[in-house]
């Protein structure tokens, strides 16, 4: 793990996402972005997960993000969608992730965003490109959760 860069505005960091969290100090971060590997369906070089694991893999690590954000802190979420396997129907790993999140790591939801990625390529290619009975992907969710509101907000 090391300090990629700093300016009066933060650090970046790159390295284990959970040995960074872990040396972290309680309360001491404003913000969080992350786009981690999503649950697709065929295993990747970089260790994605299956979507029946993927959620609670996720989940472990908002215990660690909450943990270290300031009471105004944000924790931004990219994340992909997937459809599930062998069947045109998309799942909804997605979803859990962002409920969980809220119900069991104790985040609120702020904002929901909506990446526009024309260039993402067409898949599951059965589905798009073979049979052509769904539409090309080109979104990504990207969820805006916040730590606690206070009353001052």
């Amino acid at each position: 793990m090391y300090e990629l860069y700093y300016t009066k505005l933060g650090h970046v960091y790159v390295g284990d996402s959970r040995k960074l969290l872990a040396s972290m100090v309680d309360n001491s971060v404003d913000l969080i972005i992350t786009s981690p590997p999503f649950a697709l369906q065929r295993k990747k070089e970089y260790g994605n997960r299956d979507q029946d694991e993927y959620v609670d893999w996720l989940v472990q690590f908002g215990h660690d993000i909450f943990r270290v954000l300031k009471e105004t802190g944000s924790f931004v979420l990219d994340i992909g969608g997937a459809y599930k396997k062998r069947r045109p129907v998309r799942s909804l790993y997605n979803f859990r992730v962002l409920i969980r999140m809220c119900d069991d790591c104790g985040f609120n939801l702020a904002e929901e965003f909506f990446w526009h990625n024309p260039a993402k390529l067409p898949s599951p290619i059965e589905w798009v490109n073979k049979r052509k009975i769904r539409a090309k992907d080109s979104v990504n969710t990207v969820n805006d959760c916040i730590k606690i509101v206070s009353p001052g907000f």
